[in-house]
């Protein structure tokens, strides 16, 4: 496994995570790139996520204030 050159602005999330925990992760307002990050010893496929942290300076839609 490998990690492609990630832009400063992104930070990794600790650990490794399945399909069934990105509920509990993403939040609105922020940029996300996901990653493969291997499988599970039965197979499930896991992934890495890295996170921008919030652009306060940006409204709901997008839009600079």
């Amino acid at each position: 496994m490998t990690t492609r050159d990630i832009d400063d602005d992104y930070e990794r999330l600790p650990g490794l995570f399945g399909a069934w925990d990105f509920g509990m992760l993403l939040e609105e307002g922020r940029s996300y790139l996901i990653e493969d990050g291997g499988r599970t010893q039965d197979g499930q496929p896991l992934y890495m996520v890295f996170r921008r942290p919030v652009d306060r300076s940006v409204g709901e839609v997008g839009n600079v204030l």
